[in-house]
């Protein structure tokens, strides 16, 4: 138990203000449905925004200083001043943003769009948007300065990229951008193909690093903490690590039997401990806790994998409507080696800190 002088001390570095709630958009219809995997929330720490991917009212983009001024606190700390004049004037330039996902001459052309993934670079400098056209089921990824985006209707940096259904085999699975370099990032479609890219900053185009040929066992991609490597995983839990230029450097056998669930997610926790996600396919009515859980696996030369199971984190998966579609969801706090982990089947979010992820795996 922990004694109560710790539980101060908790209560004062973690702790919620109470308020209520902010209507951002009406109900969407489409980006949850089940034949896509969607990423549609991203916080930029270094310009304090939130930028939220909707359905019918297009890229929303929310200052953290508005959520603040219009949540109603229960309780206020000594930073809350509602008598600051300055503040109080600059609230209009506070309010909400919202923008078209493609440029205008674009969205005459391509009206019938849906957002599936977006996400920001490791200095938030530039926001990444990956959309579904719904009459032709081709995709686009599409790449905005934040900073121009938040202050006007501004172009992409570059012509949005453009894929047929074909050419990535109906969908893009996963989007990541290196934690390290800002200007690299990575995909997998649908056929098991990975591609890295960088943005040339001289030329100012986007330049393709790498390719993997197309594998229908591929199933996910994480970059290393440091953004050296690529992971990718196999839907058995095999682990392939490659060099940005996608030219491979080693492989690990899968630590578990083919009794287990597809793996469907991976992060590279250190060199040699990655974090599994594992889920049912198409889970139905018949779906239980041991659908969904994650494994941790430690590769060290010249010694067994060793594995630490958490079978017990999603228990009420089970409780979901079967048409929603699974996903892992990952948020790394690198300070503190801390994984927070929540599953689109469950309600259940879980935080991993470095207790267990440094316990002995057996």
């Amino acid at each position: 138990m922990m004694e109560e002088a710790q539980e101060k001390a908790m209560d004062g570095i973690a702790s919620f203000k109470g308020g209520k709630s902010l209507t951002i958009t009406g109900r969407q219809y489409g980006v949850c449905s089940q034949a896509q995997m969607v990423n549609l929330l991203a916080a930029s720490n270094r310009y304090g925004y939130i930028f939220y991917a909707t359905e019918t009212d297009g890229l929303v983009i929310i200052p953290s200083k508005y959520i603040d001024k219009e949540s109603s606190h229960l309780s206020k700390s000594p930073d809350d001043d509602d008598d600051n004049t300055d503040e109080n004037q600059n609230l209009g330039k506070n309010s909400i943003i919202r923008r078209s996902y493609l440029p205008t001459q674009m969205m005459n052309k391509n009206a019938s769009i849906l957002p599936c993934w977006i996400s920001l670079n490791a200095d938030d400098s530039i926001i990444a948007i990956v959309l579904l056209q719904l009459d032709t089921r081709a995709w686009h990824i599409i790449l905005y300065d934040v900073v121009k985006l938040i202050q006007t209707d501004s172009a992409p940096l570059f012509s949005p990229m453009y894929f047929s259904a074909d050419h990535v085999g109906g969908t893009i699975l996963c989007f990541a951008w290196n934690p390290a370099i800002s200007s690299m990032f990575a995909y997998i479609d649908g056929n098991g193909t990975v591609s890295t890219f960088e943005i040339d900053q001289n030329s100012k185009q986007l330049r393709l690093l790498g390719k993997s040929d197309a594998n229908d066992d591929n199933s996910s991609i994480c970059w290393s903490p440091k953004g050296k490597q690529i992971v990718l995983v196999k839907y058995d839990g095999a682990l392939e690590l490659y060099e940005p230029n996608m030219k491979l450097k080693k492989r690990y056998a899968s630590a578990t039997d083919a009794s287990m669930p597809p793996c469907i997610s991976v992060i590279w926790l250190s060199t040699h401990q990655f974090l599994l996600g594992y889920s049912e396919n198409s889970p139905d009515e018949n779906s239980n806790e041991n659908s969904f859980f994650q494994i941790m696996t430690t590769y060290e030369k010249d010694q067994l994998v060793r594995t630490q199971v958490y079978n017990d984190l999603f228990f009420d998966a089970s409780e979901a409507p079967a048409n929603v579609n699974p996903q892992y969801f990952h948020v790394r706090v690198n300070e503190s080696r801390i994984i927070i982990s929540g599953v689109s089947k469950s309600l259940k979010i879980n935080v991993l800190g470095s207790d267990e992820l440094n316990q002995v795996c057996t």
